[in-house]
């Protein structure tokens, strides 16, 4: 008989258990996520903060437009050759979290992608190249080893900045967050300019309610 009461005992202990669970994920607090796949092209604005959307803009409009500036011409006439290029640093100036890293590595695809211009890998990542060069040495088969001190000396670097100004209303229910983007080529030996772009970015914001 006790024994009877005790299997009883635990079904209702396990009953009222799955209960509460079920009244706890039926609850109104209780919410369920929903992801959405969408194409990465498309723009979308969640605030009015410096976006991955807006660094991908800026980094094909100032490619587009270095590359088609007189320089380019001016360069291959007095050297006979496309300029080895290097993308430095660009500054965040900003307020906000700017990723400066996925912004160079933009503008780093899109000098690749021309014909008439030819990238180095950046300082941060020569490092670890070097590693596996010198590792290569004692490790790799004879014909595969690459020689050590034999890199493209870079022509020129690709430096720039994303600075901003803010302007809000008195009640503080309109923005206007405002960006600026400079980048400047710079021919390394001589520290000539050979190219200074600008990209403005506004985006305005208002306060419902």
């Amino acid at each position: 008989m006790e024994l009877n009461h005790m299997r009883t005992h635990r079904v209702a202990v396990v009953l009222v258990t799955l209960l509460a669970l079920f009244a706890l994920a039926a609850a109104p607090g209780c919410k369920s996520r929903q992801v959405t796949r969408v194409d990465p092209e498309d723009i979308l604005d969640l605030d009015y903060r410096f976006s991955d959307d807006d660094a991908r803009m800026t980094a094909d409009t100032m490619i587009r437009d270095v590359l088609g500036r007189p320089w380019l011409d001016n360069w291959l006439v007095s050297n006979g050759k496309a300029p080895i290029v290097i993308v430095g640093t660009v500054r965040n100036d900003t307020s906000d979290y700017i990723d400066t890293k996925l912004f160079t590595k933009q503008i780093e695809v899109e000098l690749v992608n021309s014909p008439r211009i030819r990238v180095v890998a950046a300082r941060d990542e020569r490092g670890e190249i070097r590693d596996e060069r010198l590792s290569g040495q004692d490790w790799n088969r004879p014909e595969t080893v690459k020689r050590i001190a034999y890199e493209l000396g870079a022509d020129l670097m690709l430096l720039g900045r994303v600075g901003e100004n803010v302007q809000v209303s008195r009640d503080r229910r309109r923005r206007v967050q405002y960006y600026q983007v400079n980048l400047e080529l710079i021919d390394i030996e001589s520290n000539e300019k050979l190219w200074i772009g600008e990209q403005q970015i506004e985006k305005r914001v208002r306060d419902r309610g």
